[in-house]
């Protein structure tokens, strides 16, 4: 068994992006996996909708990946930097719990995730400080840790979301547990389908 790291480019806004983290939640003695910052619409690209044709692919594989989920989304689609910042001030031992109420306070509930406010009072309920966390993405703190992360991504081709890479290899879209499981304990160069169907 192979003890290679592998590191996954998600973006908070992204339906598959969180449909692989509730998965990899389910793998046990997972594998050291890094979490990378992937905005699929940064700054200054244009606000956009939830019913963006070009967002339409991703909820329409989304809703056939997890029927049972209930997606809610909010109508707009907020900017991720913000977000992503509040994940990387988050200690280590906190980040799951943190990254999956993010996905879940926009995917599920339709809140706005670009928003200061709900990303300090996500990070209390997570146990964070709400007055250090609000001072850290009022200064922009981590802004220059998420587009290094674009520059990352960038260097290994990466286009959307969820990639993981490992090494030489990747795993593209959603994929159920056993498949993760198995890419990131042994990483057969096989385990290529990106709809999911391993």
């Amino acid at each position: 068994m192979t003890t290679e790291s592998a590191r996954i480019y998600f973006d908070l806004i992204d339906p598959l992006s969180y449909l692989v983290a509730k998965e990899l939640d389910g793998v046990e003695d997972l594998p050291g996996l890094t979490w990378r910052p992937f905005e699929l619409r940064p700054p200054p690209a244009p606000m956009t909708t939830s019913d963006d044709p070009a967002l339409a692919g991703r909820w329409r594989v989304a809703r056939d990946a997890g029927p049972s989920v209930g997606f809610a989304p909010g109508e707009l689609v907020p900017w991720t930097r913000k977000a992503h910042e509040l994940l990387l001030h988050a200690p280590p031992d906190r980040a799951d719990t943190l990254r999956l109420r993010v996905f879940e306070a926009y995917l599920l509930e339709g809140r706005d995730i670009g928003r200061v406010d709900v990303l300090v009072e996500l990070a209390r309920s997570a146990g964070l400080d709400a007055t250090a966390t609000k001072a850290v993405l009022d200064v922009d703190r981590h802004e220059a840790d998420v587009r290094t992360a674009r520059l990352e991504a960038d260097a290994d081709d990466i286009t959307d979301t969820p990639v993981i890479v490992r090494g030489h290899r990747r795993l593209e879209g959603f994929h159920n547990r056993t498949a993760l499981g198995t890419f990131l304990r042994d990483a057969p160069a096989t385990i290529d389908d990106p709809n999911g169907t391993h």
